[in-house]
């Protein structure tokens, strides 16, 4: 894309200014297209000084979600191919799926500003606000089988949280499958779809909605839900967070899919855990019951031992899993 051609000259040249005659000639286009550009990242945060005589010089860069950015950021990945940034869209995960829909693709990260329309478990909504939080999706083609996909998920949780940590220095935990949690309340959430076959994954697209600079909630969520900023007190970069998850998801994804290993997610995934050792409720449709989470196997399932003193597995997918006392 021209917007991220012309930042990384402009990087490239950080200490000096480069021409606008320069830059145009590289780029094959006028200077006045040159211009323009510029002042297009210049709305998108970018401190860009000009001189009539010297050109243009990098005085610092965007610190906010934009597509040049993120290009620039995920350039080298070997798990992302492609970066699709969207001022507004009713939900990422549907033009995630479209993409998917459409035949062959290169896996892509969706990212909007606003969702419209945007989504959790269930069939739940999911509050969007501009500039407040990430609203992303990943469109992949795994090479595993559509039995195995929900391991995706949990590894998902498991780079969110590590991402969040990283960056903010706070302190999250995963509320086995999906979910970020952050002063016991929800940060993050995690919503998984698919399009496969028998033995084969024809697309999968996950969304992923993290919380960061929000200060209000709902009434009925005020108990539920919470930001970064709520916790932490401060407001927090959302594209560095972003670039920190797709880094440590691209590292464990690599490991599942190419090196079959999921070690380091369980791992993860068990230290972090606000759901084991202690009991839950799990409902599954009208059915609810009491039970005791002991761990997590290494296929990502939680272990629970049951109202007849027996362990037993419960699947992603399968129930509803509740604290006794509030929301974990």
């Amino acid at each position: 894309m021209m917007k991220t051609e012309i930042i990384k000259m402009l990087q490239t040249h950080r200490h000096d200014y480069i021409s606008g005659e320069e830059i145009s000639k590289k780029m094959n286009v006028s200077r006045t297209a040159v211009w323009k550009i510029i002042n297009q990242l210049r709305q998108e945060g970018y401190d860009i000084e000009s001189s009539p005589h010297k050109g243009y010089r990098l005085v610092a860069q965007s610190c906010d979600l934009n597509q040049s950015e993120l290009e620039i950021a995920l350039a080298d990945n070997a798990v992302i191919d492609r970066v699709v940034y969207l001022q507004t869209v009713d939900s990422t995960n549907r033009y995630a799926k479209e993409l998917g829909h459409q035949g062959p693709f290169e896996s892509t990260l969706v990212v909007a500003e606003t969702q419209t329309l945007g989504r959790g478990r269930l069939g739940r909504t999911w509050t969007s606000g501009e500039k407040q939080g990430i609203w992303m999706s990943l469109l992949l083609k795994p090479s595993i089988q559509p039995a195995l996909a929900a391991r995706i998920t949990l590894l998902a949780a498991a780079a969110v949280s590590e991402a969040v940590d990283s960056v903010t220095a706070l302190e999250t935990c995963i509320k086995w499958p999906n979910d970020i949690i952050l002063d016991h309340r929800k940060v993050c959430g995690i919503l998984t779809e698919m399009s496969a076959e028998l033995n084969h994954i024809n697309y999968l697209v996950l969304g992923i909605g993290i919380n960061v600079n929000q200060t209000e909630f709902p009434d009925e969520l005020l108990d539920k839900a919470t930001s970064l900023k709520n916790v932490g007190k401060q407001d927090y970069n959302r594209l560095e967070i972003v670039v920190k998850f797709i880094e440590i998801f691209s590292r464990y994804y690599r490991q599942l899919t190419v090196e079959n290993d999921f070690s380091a997610v369980i791992d993860y995934v068990v230290r972090k855990s606000a759901t084991l050792d202690r009991e839950v409720d799990i409902s599954s449709g009208a059915e609810k019951r009491r039970v005791y989470a002991k761990t997590i196997d290494g296929n990502g399932n939680l272990i629970v031992i049951n109202e007849s003193g027996e362990e037993e597995a419960v699947y992603f997918g399968e129930v509803s899993v509740r604290g006794i006392n509030g929301y974990i």
